[in-house]
Formats: C-alpha cells, structure tokens, sequence
C-alpha cells in the first residue's frame, strides 16, 4: 500500500475526510453482509431441523407403519432357576409345560502334567518354544485331529514345537492353549453340543506311505515355495491324509501349477548363482580404486603386517561383490537371467564358464555342475507335472490301503492319550492323566415332544428358552405367552412423544417473535458489549429466521393434516385418532396441534381421563393396528413427496437447500464486487486530495515568487 503524505499543504485531515465519505458507501456493502450472515443461520437452523425430521420419518414413523410393531408378545416362566423364556410376534399365546432333561455343553480336554526331562535326566520346565522331540515324540508322527466334519493333519518333524501344536489345534476350530506355569494343554470346542466334538489320534506313517510323502514334496520343490503355496500343499496334502480321501483331480491341478512355480522360482535362483559365479570369476575393480583402498588403509595406525594385507584384501574383495551384485541389477543381466529362465543352463555352459569343480581325485565334481543346471520352460514345466503325476498316483494308492496306523502311545509325551470325543475321563482313568469332559446337547421336553440343541438356549414356535438348570424327572416349568399390551402401548406412546417434540420445535420456529429491528452487530458494536449481550441479541435474530417461513408452513400443515385425518378400517368403520383416546384438545390454545393420550399418567394435564387406548389394545387391538398404521403410512407418503428432488432440493431433504446455496453464493460475489469497488473509490478519493495539494502547492509557490519579486 503507498505511503500517502496528506493535508501538507491545506491542512486538511484528509484521511478522516476519506474514511467518512467510505463509511456511507460502505453502508452498502454491510447490508450484503448482514444477509450473508442471516442466510448462513437459516441454513445451519434448516440443516438441524431436516436432521430431526429424517430421523423421526427413517426410525418412528418408518416402524409405526407395519403391523408387526404392534404385535408384541410376552413370555413368563414358573421357575426362572431352571429357564427363562422371550417370546416373539409368531409366539401363540397359551401356557406350555417343559421338562429340561439336559443343557448342551462343549467339550473340554485337560492334559496331564508334561513331564519334561533333558539328556541328563535332570527336569525343565516347558514353553511354547520347546520342541515336541526333546519331550519324546518321535518325528514323523502324524496327529490327526477331527473338529465336527472338519478333518486335519500335522507332521511332527525335529523342528515342530509346542506353539505349532497349539497353532495346529487352534487353526482346526478349537480353544487351544498351553499353560507354562501348570504344564498342561488346555482344548476345547468353539461352541457347545455333541456336533461339535472333536477327537486327536497319533499316527505313524506305513512304509508306502512315507514313501509317497517323501516323493511328493520332492515333486512340489517343498523347499522354494512361498509361505502361501507351503499353506496350500499343506491343506490338500494333509488333509487328505487325516481325512483319509485320495487326493482329487482338482488339487491334482493345484499341486501341478505349484509345482511349476517351484521349479520356475528353482530355476531363476540358479540363473542368478550362474551369473553371480561367471561374474566372480572374470570381474575385477580397477587398479585405480584398489589403490584408493590401500591409501585409505596407509593412514590406519592400529593395523600392520599381515593384519593390513588381509584387511586391504577383505575391503577389495568386499567392493568386487558389491559391484557384482550391483550388476545383477541392471537391465543387461535381467534380460540374460530372463533368457536363461526361458531356455535352460546346460552343464557343457557351466564348464564352459569355467564353474565346474574337479574333486580329490581329479574326477569332475557333478554337484558343481548340478548346483547351476535347469531344463528349459518347457521342458521345466513337462517334468514338474509329471512327477506329481506319478507321486500324487504313489500317494492315492498308499491312501487306499491306509497311509498312516494308529501307534497308540504317541501323545504320551503331551500328557495326552488317543481319544475319539465320545467317553469322558477323569484323572488317573488313563496312563496319560488326562480329562475329557465329553460334549452333550440340550434335550427338552415340549408339551409331550422331545427336543434337541446344540445351544443353551431353544426356540421353539416362537418361544426362546433359555435354560439353567435341570427339571427333575416327573417335574416341568410352566410358561405362558400372552399378549403384551403394556408393550405396544409404550410404543405408541413413544411415538406420538417424538411427533409432539418435532411439531413443537417447528411450530415455535414458525411463531417465534419478530426481530426486524435486529441487524447483525459491527465489530464495532461487538466491542462495546459483553460476549453474553452478543449472544442474547444474535440469538434474538436466529430464533426469528424461520417466522412465517412457507416451507415450515407447508410442514406443519403435512404433519398435522395426516395425524389428525381419518383411516377406514376393515371392519368398515372410519376411525381418527379422537376414536383412540388421542386428542389434540387442550386448555392451552397454543399448543399447535400437539397430542395427548387421555388417561395416561404422564400426561398432567389428562390423566384423569379414562385411558381409551388401553382398554382398545386390550379389546380391539387389531382396529388400533390397522388405524395407526394406516396414518403413519400416509404421514410416511407425505414426507417422502417433500423430500424429492427438485432444481430448488436436494433429494432428502425438506427445505430449499439448493437455492440456499445459490444465494450465499451470490452474496459471496457481491461481497467481493464491492471491496474491489470500494478499494477504486477510496484510492480516487487519495487522488483527488492529492490533486488539490499539489495545486496548492504550486500555488504557494507562485505566490511566494511573486511577493519576492514585490518586496525587493
């Protein structure tokens, strides 16, 4: 902004003169300003009041329309020691004897104490790391394990610790855990009933069987799949095996497109070792960064002799496989490790490469040659398919004839024993001290007719039982299911005390005093008064805004226009809510269409009053369904018309937030207009005080001149 020197001359208090010839024009921009401000309130006061009345018409009325809500039931029981009961719409009212003879359970094993001793027979105490070899399992055991119709193996090997155990146990559906501090696995089933039991056997593989695994995962490349292709040959493979189930065409498939990305993943990782060795054997760094090494080393003080010799050797050798690798990188050896997946590495290429080794004796070594050869693609891909042909054939036939044999003692060493899920034991029933608390199923007898479940609960016609207890024999609970007329009415009254909060804050909106002599405050005003005088008069203009507004009009007259019609039930009558003991009529005039249920104690003014919408829901609850609905319905109709869209609304909405919209915008524009306008006028204004200075000042000048020239 330019420095502006005003009033040298005239002494006039330009700026002051400036400022008030702005302050009338301004007075245009503040109006705009003020009807920004006001339309912003009405906006937020619309956004909240379309919230309220969306969520009375998506929740309230929404449910008021169908029949069901007025169907409620209830159930009541004898002796809640022994179950409790709930009952839905379906329920027929009536009174049931039940007789409960049993309550589903799960299926709890305990194990018995490890008892973990190391190779001079002194006693450890185990963890989830500790492997099941150093507690005595044999590898190769296979623990099959059955959860409902779910079937699963695991194959001890010298590696397989506690922790994989209860991974193994967990993955096949079960509660699985082991406490360090008592030495005990503890397992049990996810959910209660006797479909749900499981069973644990060890098992020992046959000899064709081993065979067939062995060949198998030498087929697959076991050792280069990824941990998502080992997850997958592990659940057909295994499987298969604690199932007892030939392993299908399908997986057969499965197995193959493994097996080739092994062999292709093989392949690669041999192309870069070929390449790697080539790359050792004729590459070099230059005599000029060997030399830097060495100077770098010259001025290391606490090596010398040999020490030095050996570390300038490690630091060259260091750099020469550094840039080795760094060459694997680039495009050139991408492309030849590429090709080389693509077409094979022969071993006449190896010996060529000079990467044959030659043994003691002078004999050509073949596991040098072996370590870098591969079949081309195709070739690859042919031989992969075709050993998984032949040992996924190995391995049915060994399924067949059975792959595994139970041997019996082999969960000793976990505490455990071989069980199928159908016996309990106690402690000391077994070798291995194990417990099983066996699974059971609910079992009840219904008006004579004996049911099961797998739950502690039951439903039954629409009667949820929920048990706690055993009857004794010959004894049974009573429940009764009747209507619940107290319910349906709370849902009524529920309602119609939302409808009333709704219509009430609408119609205070639209009877609020008028404001019209309330402006928004300058900050200039602002200033001059507390921040609680400033809330009370912006408040006195927010509460006016929606006076006589047409579009809260039309709502209120929606909402009281359909509540208060008339519905023809199906008996032939007309019905309005006055026939129900719903009334508008109150001594406060004012009110504005709010409703009362006569009669009902929460309502001060009528609850003397004989409460007619009880005694109907006792008597007629069918012609309170029917009317209720039938003006909810219409209600429902109504608004969901207001909420369409229009170039005025957007769809959902009650008021004409669109054009809302379209006019801040325009004040916005407006707004904008006149500060540049202004900023013109006031920099004209400079100018033309400035214009007059200088004219002054020549003046003076002249005048100074001249009485010079007078004088002498």
């Amino acid at each position: 902004m330019p420095i502006r020197m005003t009033g040298l001359t005239s002494g006039l208090d330009t700026e002051s003169i400036v400022n008030q010839l702005m302050s009338a024009q301004r007075t245009k921009q503040t109006k705009v300003e003020n009807k920004k401000q006001k339309l912003e309130w009405k906006q937020e006061i619309w956004k909240g009041l379309n919230t309220k009345i969306y969520g009375f018409y998506k929740d309230s009325l929404s449910k008021m329309k169908y029949s069901s809500n007025y169907s409620t039931k209830k159930a009541s029981v004898s002796d809640s020691t022994k179950l409790t009961a709930t009952a839905s719409t379906k329920a027929a009212a009536g009174s049931y004897k039940v007789s409960v003879n049993s309550i589903a359970s799960a299926q709890y094993v305990t194990s018995g104490k490890l008892s973990y001793k190391d190779s001079s027979g002194n006693t450890n105490t185990a963890t989830t790391s500790t492997k099941l070899s150093d507690l005595g399992m044999s590898s190769g055991t296979v623990l099959k394990l059955e959860v409902g119709d779910k079937s699963s193996a695991l194959e001890v090997k010298d590696d397989t610790t506690i922790k994989d155990f209860v991974n193994f146990c967990s993955n096949a559906g079960l509660n699985a855990t082991f406490d360090e501090k008592q030495q005990r696995f503890f397992l049990s089933s996810k959910d209660s009933g006797e479909e749900n039991s499981f069973s644990l056997s060890a098992n020992t593989y046959s000899s064709e069987g081993d065979t067939a695994i062995t060949e198998l995962n030498d087929a697959v490349g076991l050792a280069n799949l990824k941990s998502s292709q080992k997850t997958k040959y592990n659940s057909i493979v295994y499987g298969s095996i604690a199932s007892g189930t030939q392993i299908s065409d399908d997986d057969k498939e499965t197995l193959k497109s493994i097996a080739v990305s092994s062999a292709d993943a093989d392949a690669k990782s041999k192309a870069i070792e070929f390449y790697r060795a080539s790359l050792n054997k004729t590459y070099d760094i230059s005599d000029e960064e060997k030399e830097k090494i060495k100077k770098k080393y010259d001025s290391d003080l606490t090596l010398s002799g040999d020490d030095r010799t050996k570390a300038i050797a490690d630091a060259i050798e260091k750099r020469k496989q550094s840039d080795i690798e760094e060459k694997l990188k680039t495009d050139e050896y991408k492309t030849k490790i590429s090709e080389a997946v693509t077409k094979g590495i022969t071993a006449e290429e190896v010996r060529k490469a000079g990467l044959a080794v030659n043994d003691d004796s002078g004999v050509e070594d073949p596991a040098s040659i072996s370590k870098y050869t591969f079949e081309k693609t195709e070739t690859r891909k042919e031989n992969a398919e075709n050993a998984i042909e032949s040992a996924v054939g190995k391995f049915n036939t060994a399924i067949e004839s059975g792959i595994t044999s139970d041997n019996g003692s082999g969960l000793l060493k976990l505490g455990l024993s071989n069980f199928d899920g159908a016996t309990s034991y106690k402690e000391g029933d077994l070798a291995s001290n194990m417990v099983l608390s066996k699974a059971a199923d609910t079992e009840i007898v219904y008006n004579g007719a004996t049911l099961t479940s797998n739950n502690t609960s039951i439903e039954v016609a629409g009667v949820t039982l929920n048990l706690l207890g055993t009857t004794a024999a010959g004894e049974s609970v009573n429940v009764t299911v009747s209507n619940d007329t107290s319910a349906v009415y709370d849902t009524i009254k529920e309602f119609i005390t939302e409808y009333n909060s709704i219509l009430k804050t609408m119609n205070t909106y639209y009877d609020a005093a008028s404001a019209s002599s309330y402006e928004v405050l300058t900050d200039e005003q602002k200033e001059a008064m507390s921040d609680d005088e400033v809330d009370k008069w912006n408040t006195k203009i927010k509460d006016s805004l929606l006076r006589r507004d047409s579009t809260l009009s039309s709502l209120i007259s929606v909402m009281k226009t359909d509540m208060m019609g008339s519905y023809k039930a199906s008996n032939g009558k007309t019905y309005s809510l006055a026939n129900l003991g719903i009334s508008t009529s109150s001594k406060n005039y004012n009110e504005g269409g709010l409703l009362h249920i006569k009669g009902d104690e929460d309502d001060d003014e009528f609850a003397d009053s004989t409460n007619t919408l009880m005694k109907m829901l006792e008597e007629d609850p069918d012609t309170v369904k029917e009317v209720l609905s039938g003006l909810a319905s219409n209600l429902y109709d109504s608004l969901n018309k207001k909420m369409s869209t229009s170039t005025m609304s957007s769809a959902l909405t009650f008021y004409n937030d669109k054009e809302m919209a379209s006019q801040l915008s325009d004040y916005k524009k407006e707004i904008s207009n006149w500060e540049s306008k202004l900023s013109d006028m006031e920099e004209k204004y400079y100018s033309q005080f400035s214009a007059m200075e200088t004219a002054l000042a020549k003046l003076q000048s002249q005048q100074n001149t001249l009485s010079s020239y007078l004088g002498s």
